[in-house]
C-alpha cells in the first residue's frame, strides 16, 4: 500500500458517511422542511382577494332580484292557481335566493350585518307586497273580508310562515 494515497474509510451501504461502530447511537441528520407545517393553515392566496369587491347597490339588486321572481310566483301559487300548500316552500326558496343575492352582491365591502339587513328587508317586504297582492285580487273578484281576515281565513298559518321562513332563510344565507 502507498503511503500517500488517501484511506478509503468504509461507509454506511447507502454511501450517506461513515459507517457507526457497534453500540454507536445514530442520531439521523437534521432535515429542514421546505416550508413551515403551520403554513398549510394559513388562507392561500388565491382565497385572499387583495381588491375589495361588491357595494350596497348590487347587494340591494341581489337580493330584489330572486325576491322579486318569488314574489311573483307567490302570487301565482296563491291566488290564480288557488294553493296553499308550496307557499312556504316558495318563501324558502324567495329567502335563500335574497340571501345569496346579497352576499354576492355586496362582496368583501359591504359587511355582514348589513346585508344580512338587506337581505331580510328584501325577503319579508316581497312576502307582504305578494300577499297584499293576493288580497287585491280577491278584492277585485268580489271579496269584502279585510286584509288579516282574509290571510287568517284562506291561508290559515301559512300566512304567518311565509315571512318567518323567508326573513330566516335570507338572514341565514347573507
Amino acid at each position: 500500500m502507498d503511503p500517500t494515497a488517501p484511506r478509503e474509510t468504509p461507509g454506511r451501504a447507502d454511501g450517506t458517511g461513515p459507517r457507526p461502530t457497534p453500540g454507536e447511537v445514530v442520531r439521523p441528520s437534521q432535515r429542514t422542511l421546505e416550508h413551515p407545517p403551520s403554513e398549510r393553515y394559513a388562507s392561500s392566496p388565491a382565497d385572499t382577494d387583495a381588491t375589495p369587491s361588491g357595494s350596497a347597490i348590487r347587494a340591494v339588486i341581489g337580493a330584489l332580484g330572486p325576491a322579486v321572481v318569488g314574489g311573483l310566483l307567490l302570487v301565482l301559487f296563491a291566488s290564480p292557481l288557488a294553493v296553499s300548500e308550496p307557499l312556504v316552500v316558495v318563501a324558502l326558496l324567495l329567502g335563500l335566493g335574497a340571501g345569496i343575492g346579497a352576499r354576492f352582491g355586496g362582496g368583501t365591502r359591504v359587511p355582514v350585518r348589513r346585508r344580512r339587513a338587506i337581505a331580510v328587508a328584501a325577503a319579508i317586504g316581497t312576502v307582504v307586497v305578494a300577499e297584499l297582492a293576493v288580497w287585491q285580487l280577491a278584492l277585485g273578484e268580489g271579496g269584502v273580508l279585510p286584509f288579516l281576515d282574509y290571510q287568517c281565513t284562506v291561508f290559515g298559518p301559512v300566512a304567518i310562515l311565509q315571512p318567518l321562513v323567508a326573513g330566516s332563510a335570507a338572514w341565514a344565507t347573507a
